[in-house]
């Protein structure tokens, strides 16, 4: 039996009745799946009848068409943005058109030109669109501006947002390498620029050290620059609760003169790394004082000293000292 005789006597049984269908469950079970796969076939070559058909048809479509500058001189960079891209409404054959959208033909123009038209330019352009009616072209025109080239270097800002679970904090900041950047381009446009932004970047829940590479900002067209990427680093440990009682003094005191807190010192909570924390027992990493310039200015009675950390060795964060204010007494020479 060959295959036409094979799928005619499929859709004859397809189309029979009910009434002549097997009464055996497992033969039912066979014809129906024999259904199926006959309406398969006859819905895939229905379309592909259909698709061979229409695509004879003119279509009308919009593609981003690349656009590629050609014959800039080394000495000169581009003033203004050249786009990327543009904008082509075409229509004719479905065959070409999928062909051009699948692969559209790069738009070569000569930056010696200082102005284009893109709707000529791709009309007469030979290929893809030679089979096609161009209908519309955006931007229709293009004006190349050029000046002399030059360089300047300027500092990286980084984008990053860091956030770190609980009870974890950073050991000094955050470090970027290297921190800055080289830009060549047209003159003008690099006065303009004073820094240079990576690209945004978000770390979430954050408990250990890291060290990524970061991508810059892409440039426009016209400026290039001297790298694409930095290091950026980070140092991270899980953080703990230190208290300790600290003295109040009193700094810029004139000569003769003396003063008196009540109480004579507060307790200040802070933050220290676990692996610092025994270090830290035993010494008073923050000071506790009161300008006495502030003392003249008060008439309340009442004042709030200032905490000041005196220890770079340790990498301590202030919580919070109690009391918030003391009282003072002039303490008057016999």
């Amino acid at each position: 039996m060959n295959l036409w005789n094979f799928i005619t006597e499929r859709f004859k049984t397809f189309f029979s009745s009910a009434e002549g269908e097997a009464e055996d469950p497992d033969e039912h079970n066979f014809f129906a799946r024999e259904k199926v796969i006959a309406f398969s076939i006859a819905f895939v070559f229905a379309l592909s009848l259909w698709f061979v058909v229409n695509m004879n048809r003119d279509f009308n479509i919009t593609v981003q068409v690349p656009i590629e500058l050609t014959n800039l001189p080394e000495h000169l960079a581009l003033r203004s943005d050249v786009p990327e891209e543009v904008t082509v409404n075409v229509s004719g054959e479905g065959w070409n058109l999928i062909s051009l959208y699948r692969n559209p033909p790069k738009v070569s123009l000569s930056a010696e030109s200082r102005q284009i038209n893109l709707f000529e330019q791709i009309r007469n352009m030979s290929g893809a669109f030679s089979d096609l009616s161009v209908m519309q072209v955006d931007p229709i025109m293009l004006t190349i501006e050029t000046e002399e080239k030059a360089t300047k270097r300027v500092p990286i800002v980084p984008l990053i947002d860091l956030n770190l679970q609980n009870r974890y904090g950073l050991i000094g900041d955050p470090t970027i390498s290297p921190d800055s950047v080289t830009l060549t381009g047209a003159e003008s446009r690099l006065q303009e620029i004073s820094q240079w932004e990576t690209e945004e970047v978000s770390f979430d829940d954050v408990s250990r050290s890291m060290e990524r590479k970061i991508n810059l900002r892409t440039p426009g067209s016209g400026i290039i620059l001297s790298m694409n990427e930095v290091d950026f680093q980070v140092n991270v440990a899980e953080f703990t609760e230190a208290e300790i009682r600290v003295p109040v003094r009193t700094r810029n005191m004139p000569s003769g003169k003396a003063v008196s807190f009540n109480p004579s010192s507060i307790t200040i909570r802070y933050d220290v790394p676990i692996h610092q924390y025994s270090e830290v027992q035993g010494i008073r990493p923050f000071a506790v004082y009161v300008d006495y310039a502030d003392l003249e200015a008060d008439d309340t009675g009442f004042i709030t000293p200032r905490v000041e950390k005196i220890t770079d060795d340790f990498d301590v964060r202030l919580r919070s000292f109690q009391p918030q204010r003391v009282s003072y007494f002039n303490i008057i020479p016999d």
